[in-house]
């Protein structure tokens, strides 16, 4: 009898120890998404249904192992902590083949900050027995938004898959947290990527104006350990609003030719999937309504003078003689003077 106590008590102990789970805060149906792992290169890419066909949405670097079976498998039970191989312990796991789990990589205990930070580092390699090892993050997406049921394709290939493969952030140290483990504990949280030269003062733009405008000039980034971000990395994205509307919707440019509110939005996300973004205002004015005005001249104290105009020459009536042209009258010649005979005589 006592050693049936011992037993059922040892059981207890071990139900507990080897794994807990919670219910996972998965809404999606079983058929809303498809996992294929790619076991040679150590890729993940998670499949899409949208129109009736599964297209690529995301992909996570993982690490598999030589044990790790081909073939297709529904996802099975779902645990939020699990005793593995060691023994050691992996978040958010998910069950794919009897023993073949996709779960975070391992800690040395349950606590967050006793991962293996060398087994961190050899993501994207074989590393595993047999499981498929993701970031904290990437198993957590999993447990979260593919239910038990889902499909699983493993599989051998050169090709990575159609987004390639993600690179994952190197760590230094024995033991340590997930950079990626979402936990507002997690001291990695505390490092934001960084945006600088995105000038905040608003700029005003006349209607029409032909002025080019470059939005990345002088625009740079830093992800969260300091590094400088590629500028392909900074993404930009312009949104627009009506005179007198309240909702912003996206457009692919600012037009100087429609006016309004332009809000142009700036955003990074680093290797830690750290998301920054910073915002600048451009406004467009609207065209000036052009009046014709009739052209006065002023005099000197502002009033309005108008110039004279010559009269128009009148006509007769119809009928009437048409006068002549008056001539000035001829002058009478002067009479040559009358002078007695004596008077023109010369003197003697």
């Amino acid at each position: 009898m006592k050693r049936f106590y011992v037993t059922v008590i040892l059981l207890l102990f071990l139900s507990v120890s080897v794994g807990y789970a919670d219910a996972p805060n998965c809404h999606a149906r079983a058929g809303a998404y498809q996992i294929r792992i790619n076991k040679q290169q150590n890729v993940v890419t998670i499949y899409k249904k949208k129109d009736g066909k599964y297209k690529p949405y995301k992909a996570f670097t993982c690490s598999t192992g030589y044990a790790t079976p081909t073939g297709s498998f529904p996802l099975g039970e779902k645990m939020r902590w699990h005793q593995l191989m060691g023994p050691s312990y992996g978040q958010y796991c998910t069950r794919v083949y009897r023993g073949i789990l996709l779960h975070s990589v391992w800690y040395y205990s349950y606590s967050k900050d006793s991962q293996s930070c060398v087994q961190y580092n050899r993501l994207g390699t074989k590393a595993s027995h047999g499981c498929i090892r993701l970031t904290v993050a990437d198993a957590k997406w999993i447990y979260d938004n593919c239910p038990s049921g889902t499909k699983v394709t493993i599989y051998n290939s050169a090709d990575p898959g159609p987004l390639g493969k993600p690179k994952t952030v190197k760590v230094s140290g024995y033991t340590g947290w997930d950079p990626t483990d979402p936990d507002k504990n997690n001291p990695y949280m505390k490092k934001q990527p960084q945006i600088a030269g995105v000038r905040t003062k608003k700029v005003t733009l006349s209607y029409g104006s032909k002025k080019k405008l470059h939005l990345l000039r002088g625009v740079t980034a830093k992800n969260s350990f300091g590094s400088k971000m590629k500028k392909k990395q900074i993404k930009v994205d312009i949104q627009y609003r009506e005179p007198g509307k309240k909702a912003f919707k996206r457009v692919q440019k600012i037009n100087t030719k429609k006016p309004g509110t332009y809000r142009v939005i700036y955003r990074v996300t680093d290797i830690l999937r750290h998301r920054v973004e910073k915002k600048r205002i451009f406004k467009v004015k609207k065209p000036k309504n052009k009046k014709r005005t009739e052209k006065t001249k002023t005099d000197p104290a502002g009033s309005k003078k108008t110039e004279p105009q010559a009269p128009e020459p009148t006509q007769a009536p119809a009928g009437s003689p048409v006068p002549e042209p008056s001539q000035p009258a001829e002058s009478p010649a002067p009479e040559p003077s009358q002078v007695p005979a004596e008077s023109q005589q010369p003197s003697l």
